[in-house]
């Protein structure tokens, strides 16, 4: 609890001398940090908020930089705030057997508790009770990487509907990051209709440190990928989700194969010409070329990059559309001041995506508001990593419909890519941590979960969760459908009650 007790420090700092709101822009919420922070500070992180200019009005550009430094802080604050959260971490970083917690759940496809290491990820979405709740269906398993290590690994799917067949997507997670992290991801998008595969790195989680060399002309040993860049995961994920009893994982041999499953142990279930691949920070460093490289790849999602362009060798390759999201602030800041005259490049987190849109294939970019690196790394710890609150869901939002339009070639998708207003779709897939009612609990007080409220974005205004730094813009339907500024276009009005 040091960093929490640090940060809450930083934020009365910070928070000291805002500006007061006026009137017409009264704060609509208020932020867990201001009461930890022992002060009432004016925080509105989903209001519009203009466009000062640091030359005519420095007071205002300031006020707003400050309310977005605390912004970047929310979901952290909100954590500590939460006795929900803190309770159900506790149980998870205790290593507690779910059974006792969640009753008794004996589906044989269940992980095992004991593969989860400390770090772990939202308590609230812990497996096995995500499928006690009758959400989706879950297994854990090992594959093995194009370099010969065992990678532990996830797969998330929808309830059974025999006959059915879903698009498949993978998670790599960055650098010292684990596949719990990513279960936002995972049950999310299973939820929604799709076979969800999401590994462990080599050397990081529940996968092998080592290496055998499966090609004598590395000559590496046992240190191929060590440190690992994620990519021989990656390739090997992809050959992984489309494999079958006809068609093995041809990593899968020999002693090297014992403790791995031969094929994809839900083939009948997948749609395999429908493949899309994720990841973040060093994931997303890999998926970015990867998802170029492979013909097979259909829809790519890079979660913070860090601006990375794609090489020029790639550049003729070009042909699955891509998503990247980028971060307000950079890795590993938060809460960081700007400086007034020092502008960024608000098209910093476009290389990638301009030359997608040069090879004519779909693209496009968002930045959360007050988002940090850490929007897609969300771990059971209290008050580990700071980010905004809705940063995540707004990434789920168009993730789904990215996959939508892309994989499963839904109209709806576009629609949604391109509103000017949130609807509930990703909504109905938040069960996640939230902000605490203590009026909730009291309703139920013997359920722990009961006060958690998960968050939720239906009818807000896109603008307004977008950031006002770094430029959101899309470039689909081969550039019949585009916006370089996603910010610049509003909000629509709502529709009149009726009567």
């Amino acid at each position: 609890m040091r960093l929490a007790g640090l940060l809450a420090g930083a934020l009365a700092v910070s928070g000291a001398g805002m500006a007061t709101a006026s009137p017409s822009h009264a704060p609509r919420e208020l932020n867990a940090s201001q009461l930890l922070a022992g002060g009432v500070v004016a925080t509105d992180c989903t209001g519009a908020v203009g466009n000062p200019n640091p030359k005519t009005d420095l007071v205002a550009w300031e006020a707003r930089d400050r309310q977005n430094e605390l912004c970047s802080t929310q979901r952290l604050t909100d954590e500590l705030a939460n006795p929900a959260f803190v309770a159900m971490s506790a149980m998870e970083v205790a290593g507690s057997n779910p059974n006792e917690i969640f009753g008794d759940v004996t589906d044989p496809r269940l992980r095992s508790w004991g593969s989860v290491f400390v770090a772990g990820g939202d308590p609230f979405r812990v497996p096995t009770r995500w499928v006690a709740l009758g959400r989706g269906q879950f297994q854990q398993f090992h594959y093995i990487s194009t370099d010969g290590a065992e990678i532990d690994a996830e797969l998330f799917s929808p309830n059974p509907h025999p006959g059915r067949r879903y698009p498949i997507v993978t998670f790599t997670p960055g650098l010292q990051e684990s596949k719990e992290q990513a279960w936002w991801y995972g049950e999310g998008l299973a939820e929604a209709g799709y076979v969800v595969l999401i590994m462990d790195p080599q050397a990081q989680g529940d996968s092998e440190v080592t290496s055998h060399d499966t090609d004598p002309s590395k000559k590496c040993g046992i240190v191929c990928n060590v440190p690992t860049n994620d990519k021989p995961e990656t390739h090997a994920a992809i050959d992984f989700a489309v494999s079958t009893p006809r068609h093995p994982d041809k990593y899968d041999v020999g002693r090297n194969g014992e403790h791995a499953l031969p094929y994809n142990p839900l083939w009948q279930e997948v749609n395999r010409s429908e493949v899309g691949i994720a990841g973040h920070s060093l994931g997303a460093s890999a998926v970015t070329p990867i998802g170029q490289q492979d013909p097979r790849v259909k829809a790519v999602i890079s979660y913070d990059n860090i601006d990375l362009s794609l090489p020029s060798w790639l550049l003729p390759k070009i042909h699955a559309p891509a998503l990247y999201f980028g971060t307000d602030y950079k890795f590993p800041e938060f809460a960081t001041p700007r400086l007034p005259g020092a502008f960024e490049n608000p098209e910093q987190h476009w290389p990638a995506f301009d030359q997608m849109r040069k090879a004519g294939v779909d693209s496009m970019v968002i930045t959360p508001r007050a988002s940090t690196h850490y929007e897609w790394d969300q771990q059971s710890s209290v008050g580990a990593l700071p980010a905004s609150r809705y940063g995540q869901l707004v990434s789920l939002y168009y993730s789904q419909a990215w996959f939508d339009y892309y994989l499963k070639h839904e109209q709806s998708g576009l629609r949604r890519l391109t509103a000017l207003r949130f609807d509930g779709s990703a909504d109905a897939h938040s069960i996640g941590g939230g902000t605490y009612s203590p009026a909730a609990a009291a309703k139920d007080p013997t359920n722990l979960v009961s006060g958690n409220v998960p968050y939720r974005i239906d009818g807000r205004c896109v603008a307004d969760l977008l950031s006002f730094y770094n430029a959101s813009a899309y470039w689909l339907d081969h550039g019949r459908v585009q916006s370089m500024n996603m910010r610049n276009r509003g909000c629509e009005e709502r529709p009149a009650a009726a009567g």
